[in-house]
């Protein structure tokens, strides 16, 4: 366990070299011409979105679904119906959330391919980012049953809990643990981002969701992860692409800066020797911004608690949380550095106290290419390209475990954490499709190793 530094490293060399390096295209081809249904796909990712909380985003058609609430609950026991009604071998909850259902392949004796992403949403999210992601999975087995195609090994189907983060620090709540990056009590005492002091264990608890399920990998070891995903980016709408294979993606480091200054009467104290810890965060904000122009990275203030909350009080205590990305790891670390010693020179300045913590760091780095061969060959012809990532997803997790790699769904103007965030019907199916051909794809060379 991290204890303030969640430090998510790129696979060991040992790792990689100890997995699948060959793969067969022999018979894989056979799989190009699979289809999901995309009506039904559609009509799934709109109907599970009425479970959503009734709010503004909700109006605009957007989905507010954040872990551990009543929303997240409706949702979730709508996937554990549709699984166990599909006749999965084994369906578990585990002790962060996650749902696993695993059908049964000819070779039941190996790990299962997994198929993973999330149900949970940002509060201002839209109806694609993470559901995509589980109701295609859901439908590639489906689609595989009716059509009778048949696959070596078992098949899973993870919804990972707390993805977003959204309501609980830090994200990737489940897949962190599940690939040793955290433990369970820490993703318990995840603490709501509102400052309420509530945490993910009892949000969880509350909605029936702590189950004894597996853990971690070494629990529940898996062959592959594959996940599909909205690009929140316009590479693949600009090249006419519906589909692409991720390659990569960008670092990112997310820092906690406490400023501590001193109370008094906001109408009254003169301006000259205040203490506004407030004034501090404020200063350091439009340095981020200049430091990520700079730098030619990327910052943003994600959280900020200030009090005492009232009409007339100086502001002594401010926390602001934000991130730091860069898709290389030397700028990525300089701009951590850099971003520390303005925190410093204007806590000085202004006579603050300074607390200062990284709270998460994610490497960047690159899918394994077994995986994102697989996915390349199920995109067909030229109707997909290569693309890279700029944020974290589960996947991100457990490509440190197994072979790991990501399907794009073309996004309209990579609008993402929006209402208004759209990818039509046609993509959301080509890129259902796709995971169905990439897993069967990998199949094969589970079935050559094996056989």
């Amino acid at each position: 366990m991290f204890k303030n530094v969640r430090h998510f490293a790129r696979r060991s060399t040992a790792l990689q070299t100890s997995t699948i390096r060959s793969y067969s295209i022999t018979g894989a081809r056979a799989h190009q011409a699979f289809k999901v249904n995309s009506d039904r796909l559609w009509k799934d990712i709109h109907k599970t979105a009425q479970w959503s909380a009734p709010n503004a985003t909700t109006e605009a058609g957007g989905l507010s679904r954040l872990s551990g609430t009543i929303e997240d609950k409706m949702a979730r026991d709508w996937f554990a119906d549709q699984v166990k009604s599909l006749g999965a071998k084994s369906y578990t909850v585990n002790a962060t959330g996650s749902q696993f259902a695993t059908f049964s392949g000819r070779g039941d004796s190996i790990p299962p391919i997994a198929m993973g992403s999330h149900l949970d949403s940002v509060t201002t999210g839209g109806r694609f980012d993470g559901p995509l992601g589980v109701i295609g999975a859901l439908e590639v087995v489906r689609s595989f049953r009716e059509q009778g195609i048949e696959h070596f090994a078992p098949i899973s189907i993870i919804n990972w809990t707390n993805e977003e983060g959204a309501r609980f620090f830090p994200p990737l709540g489940s897949s962190c643990v599940f690939a040793g990056q955290s433990t369970v009590n820490a993703a318990h005492e995840s603490k709501a981002n509102n400052g309420s002091g509530e945490t993910l264990g009892d949000a969880l608890m509350s909605i029936g969701y702590v189950g004894n399920g597996p853990n971690t990998f070494e629990e529940f070891p898996l062959s592959a992860h594959f996940e599909i995903h909205v690009e929140q980016a316009r590479a693949l709408e600009k090249a006419g692409k519906p589909v692409g294979w991720v390659e990569g993606w960008q670092g990112i480091s997310v820092f906690e800066a406490t400023f501590r200054g001193e109370d008094g009467h906001a109408n009254t104290y003169p301006m000259h020797g205040r203490r506004d810890a407030l004034v501090g965060a404020s200063r350091l904000i439009v340095e981020l911004d200049n430091l990520a122009h700079v730098a030619d990275g990327y910052t943003t203030a994600t959280n900020i608690q200030s009090g005492p909350v009232g009409s007339c009080n100086i502001q002594s205590s401010t926390k602001l949380v934000f991130c730091l990305m860069h898709k290389e790891l030397l700028s990525l670390n300089n701009m951590g550095q850099q971003a520390h010693e303005k925190a410093r020179s204007i806590a000085s300045m202004h006579g603050l106290e300074l607390e200062w913590s990284r709270a998460m760091h994610l490497e960047p780095g690159h899918f394994w290419e077994e995986a994102v061969d697989c996915v390349r060959r199920a995109c067909g012809g030229d109707r997909g390209m290569g693309a890279r990532t700029d944020t974290a997803h589960d996947s991100t997790m457990t490509q440190l475990v197994c072979p790991t790699a990501m399907v794009f769904a073309r996004s309209k103007d990579g609008v993402s954490h929006a209402a208004h965030e759209w990818t039509n019907r046609e993509d959301c199916a080509e890129s259902a499709s796709v995971l169905g051909r990439a897993v069967l794809n990998f199949d094969q060379t589970l079935k050559k190793k094996h056989s």
